[in-house]
């Protein structure tokens, strides 16, 4: 496929409190090491090869920059192509929008915009072309996952309230593909309304934008609690 003019985007701002746990524990998921390097780095690192990338945002929490810069490592200064780290804000939505910002003052020429969850150490090439590719045609795109257990609703008691038709239910990975600027123009309307969002897919296809899918990958998980890779335990 011929490669369109696109930034990325990686947020790495959140808190990781379901990371943490019960661990007492104040370390952020996306700063531990996997094979030598960084989490952060690594689900960096497949976006840096991809032809026509004109530019990088990293959101980062209050007070962790000079922490997130040692995460990214070489990618922040021995690459060709321009990295911006950025303050994140008190939510997942709060932050990809100043990403997205920062995209529209650093790079007002791209035609997509890529969103990754820094968790996610193990995209590969393969899941960001194809979802690249697939939003060429829809205008946003994500990679998805099928849903093979039985699906339950629960009351607020923990107790089963109903039973699910999984049917047509998919899990969503990142990264998730927008045009741009339509994307940062959707967020700009959904910040001004009484709705926290968690995912930017809901958000495009909100304020009128369509998101195709592609197959994800298994491996492509993301780091949420601390079991989910048993090799990071041992750092905390």
């Amino acid at each position: 496929m011929s490669f369109p003019p696109h930034g990325v985007i990686i947020t790495a701002a959140g808190t990781s409190t379901r990371f943490n746990g019960s661990n007492n524990s104040s370390q952020k998921k996306e700063f531990l090491l996997l094979d030598d390097r960084s989490v952060l780095y690594h689900a960096a690192l497949p976006f840096f090869s991809l032809p026509n990338l004109e530019f990088v945002v990293v959101t980062y929490s209050e007070g962790l920059r000079e922490e997130t810069e040692v995460a990214l490592d070489n990618l922040l200064f021995a690459s060709p192509i321009p990295v911006q780290l950025v303050l994140g804000g008190k939510t997942r939505q709060e932050s990809v929008l100043k990403g997205l910002e920062a995209l529209e003052h650093y790079a007002p020429n791209i035609s997509y915009a890529l969103i990754h969850d820094g968790a996610r150490p193990w995209v590969s090439e393969k899941t960001i072309i194809s979802t690249l590719a697939m939003a060429t045609v829809f205008g946003g795109a994500a990679p998805i996952l099928p849903i093979h257990d039985a699906v339950k609703r629960l009351d607020s008691e923990g107790k089963i309230l109903n039973h699910e038709d999984r049917s047509g239910l998919v899990m969503i990975q990142t990264p998730q593909v927008f045009r741009f600027p339509e994307i940062l123009q959707a967020h700009r309307k959904a910040i001004s309304h009484d709705r926290l969002y968690v995912d930017d897919t809901e958000i495009y296809t909100d304020f009128g934008g369509l998101v195709g899918t592609t197959p994800g990958n298994p491996e492509n998980r993301k780091i949420t609690i601390a079991d989910d890779f048993p090799q990071i335990k041992e750092q905390l």
